[in-house]
């Protein structure tokens, strides 16, 4: 198994701790074989029923939680049928649940013991959860006055979890420098290249419950983007294969406040106005691989948008209002979807896909402030 970087081309032989090139870029997986119908494991219904398409096969999972495949609800807006991926179901209340089980599982192969991880709340508890599962010591770092629901969860995995005032940025410095102070290693998860390996699942998915088909567009919050990487390099090994005959587009919504994606892929630069957003998730003010994930939406003919918190906020009470209790952050990708509905750019006909990337029960009390 090796390690690339799509900045500089290195090459690197992987190990469990090396997350980022000599060049400052991430690395990624180098591209494997991919995902073809008769590679399914057909009594498996966990994420581990495509493991033949991934670095760490079914026999050699040792943490694992039985990862059910999530479900693909339907609900209206703006008088579209849109389909829903409800992977606030994942283990751990999110999505991040498939990268982490990726990690978690090649860690404790290669004999890792502890970790160290930054996090605004979702990533952390993920790596909480199956560290807990799997015997592995961690540390989570997350920005000061983050989501009750989220440190509790940490917490009550019994992992250390470490405040930080600061930007998140801060967070993610203050871990890397932790390892003298905690004897963990920094395997972050916006770094580490088997992370988006566990995220490609959900594109694996998508096409299987979607009658081996790519949907039209998918549709999802961005902050440092994995899930993008993730559903563009899982469709794209399904077209490379032959068991799709188009990428989905990918689209990536951010809010209007901090829109690192939005402001590159229109040749702007980086201007952060405030960091005061109802979508805690997704304050990231520059992602680890923005440059890679630009390229990947481009190819796919989707884009970037932003929304604001107003919307975020209305879309957040109407999705309850249709059945779905979902965190702000995912409130995100639904007013995204609107948004873009209204500009025309997504049609009455097509199948669009949006994520709930986490569930509504890790922001109780920002959600009780909203309904009062």
């Amino acid at each position: 198994m090796k390690y690339i970087c799509m900045t500089c081309r290195n090459e690197y032989e992987a190990k469990p701790t090396l997350i980022k090139c000599e060049c400052g870029a991430a690395l990624w997986l180098e591209p494997q074989a991919g995902l073809t119908k008769d590679l399914l494991i057909m009594n498996d219904f966990t994420m581990w029923r495509y493991s033949k398409a991934y670095p760490i096969h079914k026999d050699d999972v040792q943490v694992t939680f039985n990862e059910t495949i999530t479900p693909l609800a339907e609900t209206t807006l703006s008088d579209h049928k849109v389909f829903v991926k409800m992977d606030s179901l994942m283990p751990t209340g999110s999505f991040k649940a498939r990268g982490a089980a990726m990690v978690i599982n090649y860690l404790k192969l290669n004999g890792i013991s502890s970790i160290a991880e930054d996090s605004s709340g979702n990533g952390g508890s993920a790596y909480a959860g199956y560290a807990a599962k799997g015997g592995l010591d961690a540390n989570i770092f997350v920005p000061a006055g983050t989501s009750e629901g989220k440190t509790a969860q940490t917490r009550a995995y019994g992992a250390r979890c470490i405040e930080v005032e600061g930007t998140r940025e801060t967070v993610a410095d203050t871990a890397i420098n932790s390892i003298d102070t905690y004897g963990s290693y920094y395997v972050g998860h916006n770094w580490h290249p088997l992370f988006i390996e566990g995220v490609k699942s959900i594109a694996y998915e998508i096409w299987e419950q979607n009658n081996y088909k790519t949907p039209d567009n998918f549709v999802v919050p961005a902050g440092n983007g994995s899930l993008l990487a993730g559903a563009y390099l899982g469709f794209k090994e399904l077209l490379f294969n032959g068991e799709i005959n188009k990428l989905p587009r990918l689209f990536g919504v951010q809010t209007e406040v901090i829109k690192p994606f939005v402001q590159v892929s229109n040749g702007e630069p980086i201007n952060i106005e405030s960091t005061d957003t109802i979508a805690e998730g997704i304050k990231i003010q520059k992602s680890s691989r923005i440059n890679e994930i630009v390229e990947f939406v481009k190819t796919s003919n989707g884009s970037f948008v932003s929304v604001s918190d107003e919307a975020i906020k209305a879309t957040l009470l109407k999705m309850g209002n249709n059945g779905f209790f979902i965190e702000p952050t995912s409130a995100v990708a639904f007013a995204g979807i609107d948004k873009l509905i209204e500009q025309g750019v997504i049609k009455k006909g097509e199948t669009t896909v949006g994520v709930v990337t986490g569930h509504g029960l890790k922001a109780t009390s920002t959600i009780l402030n909203l309904l009062k």
